[in-house]
């Protein structure tokens, strides 16, 4: 199958996590399939007052990756031409030549919105995946009025957990998929014993907003008396000074460690110093750090925020009410107690049988071939 994927966001040399989870799914994805990505960016760095666009074409194996990256001009001018060149863009360069069989959109603006565009002008039934929070879409009544017609227009609509579908479907009635986003099982293993004889506890996440709850974590190990506790802190962002600062005046600077961003090649080593990962965000459409630190066998510990209900099970782990530094502290208690409890090996099995590669590919093969079923048959 001839698979063409459009999104905004993708890992860059500038930012080396954002949309690693859509990399990861072309990679997989083009095992089987040719698999055309095009990766559109805005460079704010430089200006112009009517940019056009340029690109750089990547070949590996079965997967062709485009970056298209268009310079930024006048406020609301940029948006309109950074939506119009990356159009220009696609007819030019991609569709010139090439007629993929599906378009598969991640995220509904900017590129869902392309993508069901090219839907309705050129005949190729778009699929969206959405991974964000809708609401945070809304800039302005236009960018509202354009996600929900993409919601309603396009082919194929999938969420990536239950709760996010529940939120979509307040925007549009129809069906709407769910398949989870998938982890790397085979890049990791069960954490190996080590000499420390504290209780080794992982963090990771953006810190540029108070969203991953890192604020909840530090005051709940402040609340723990007998702190042999060694608090693992991956992930950088504005806010990491005052993080430090925070853990500081609570009088934790001895228990903590913090290593600002984890490479992508270093991730497996972060997971394997762990005994316990510990995830208090505030809001989740789905939760990847869940399933990697799974992945290691590692028992983790998430809040009720959407997507983790789905991925933490009693066996795994622990769920807790957000925004509540007490339950938390019971939590790490409780697990740290009960530590030999959990068992590495059924853990890991649960993230490889639950959220592995294969179980990713065939649900989302049985969408395509659904979607392309009903195109060809007229009923979409």
């Amino acid at each position: 199958m001839e698979i063409l994927i459009l999104t905004h966001s993708y890992p860059d040399i500038n930012h080396k996590w954002r949309g690693t989870f859509i990399e990861e799914q072309a990679k997989a994805l083009a095992d089987g399939n040719n698999v055309t990505v095009v990766y559109f960016k805005l460079d704010y760095s430089r200006f112009d007052l009517f940019p056009g666009y340029t690109f750089d074409k990547q070949i590996t194996g079965n997967l062709t990756l485009y970056v298209v990256t268009i310079r930024k001009s006048l406020p609301v001018i940029t948006q309109i031409i950074y939506l119009l060149n990356t159009y220009r863009f696609l007819n030019r360069e991609i569709f010139k030549n090439y007629k993929p069989d599906i378009i598969h959109s991640h995220l509904a603006y900017p590129a869902g919105l392309l993508g069901t565009i090219i839907q309705k002008r050129i005949g190729i039934p778009n699929i969206l995946t959405e991974h964000s929070r809708v609401k945070m879409y809304f800039r302005s009544p236009i960018h509202r009025m354009c996600v929900v017609w993409t919601f309603r227009n396009c082919s194929g609509l999938i969420s990536v957990s239950n709760a996010l579908k529940t939120e979509i479907s307040q925007f549009c009635n129809r069906d709407i998929s769910v398949i989870h986003n998938f982890a790397e099982t085979g890049k990791f293993e069960i954490s190996k014993s080590h000499e420390d004889q504290r209780i080794n506890i992982g963090f990771l996440g953006g810190l540029s907003n108070t969203n991953k709850g890192l604020d909840v974590l530090l005051k709940s190990i402040f609340l723990i008396k007998d702190r042999n506790i060694l608090l693992h802190i991956g992930g950088n962002g504005t806010l990491l000074n005052s993080y430090k600062e925070m853990a500081k005046a609570l009088g934790l600077e001895s228990n903590c460690i913090f290593y600002g961003e984890i490479l992508r090649n270093n991730i497996r080593d972060f997971y394997s110093k762990l005994d316990i990962f510990v995830l208090p965000s505030r809001y989740e459409t789905f939760g990847i750090v869940l399933i990697e630190a799974m992945s290691c066998g590692v028992p983790v510990i998430s809040t009720k925020c959407g997507g983790p209900q789905e991925i933490v099970t009693k066996e795994t782990g622990m769920l807790i009410d957000k925004n509540s530094p007490e339950d938390l502290a019971h939590a790490i208690t409780s697990m740290t107690e009960n530590i030999g409890s959990y068992d590495r090996k059924s853990i890991r099995q649960y993230a490889i049988d639950t959220f592995g590669t294969s179980r990713f590919i065939d649900r989302m093969a049985k969408v395509y071939q659904d979607v392309l079923t009903k195109w060809k048959n007229g009923k979409i």
